[in-house]
């Protein structure tokens, strides 16, 4: 019993001086980006000519090149005038534009001290179901995406860089649709 309470005690004594030696401290602390995107769609290209967007991230460091992002965004598909899916397009009348709301989470890590790569997956929700005739109001959503951080004074940063977001349908049908996007954001420090 003694041995085995002697073997318990080094461990732990060993344990913790680990712990202590291994953990390095985080160098940054939570990040707020609040930023803008603009891109073309892929998949629905004929029934949407380009998309527009705002969107709010928060970056939570796990160490000095890895965070979890956490993200909520607003985007609009600008439907093409040329053409309607619709049955409004029968008599003539413009399709309606796509309006949704991404909610994504996901990792983001630096490559070197500016450069990352990133990834999230989430749901998309359609705020105009019934004008697009939807019968789906969210949708698996995932988004690589890389970027540069520039700094800037006092633990400030523009964040830009290019995403492709990739939605499945909000129809009963095996069609998705994507978009590339390039974004800007400020960003600061908590």
């Amino acid at each position: 019993m003694k041995s085995l309470l002697n073997k318990l005690s080094a461990f732990i004594f060993f344990a913790v001086l680990s712990t202590g030696v291994l953990a390095q401290p985080v160098p940054d602390t939570t990040r707020i980006n609040v930023g803008i995107s603009a891109g073309l769609p892929i998949a629905l290209n004929d029934m949407y000519t380009h998309n527009l967007g705002g969107y709010l991230q928060v970056d939570y460091p796990l160490s000095s090149t890895l965070y979890v992002t956490g993200s909520a965004g607003y985007n609009t598909l600008f439907a093409s005038p040329k053409f309607s899916t619709t049955p409004n397009g029968i008599l003539n009348v413009k399709a309606a534009n796509m309006q949704t709301v991404p909610l994504k989470l996901g990792v983001k890590f630096f490559l070197i001290r500016h450069f990352y790569i990133a990834g999230e997956v989430g749901q998309t929700l359609l705020l105009n179901k019934a004008a697009v005739y939807a019968p789906k109001s969210n949708a698996f959503t995932f988004s690589p995406n890389i970027g540069m951080l520039f700094f800037l004074k006092n633990r400030k940063y523009i964040d830009a860089g290019i995403r492709y977001e990739a939605v499945s349908t909000f129809y009963n049908d095996k069609a998705n649709y994507g978009f590339w996007a390039a974004h800007i954001a400020y960003a600061f420090n908590l």
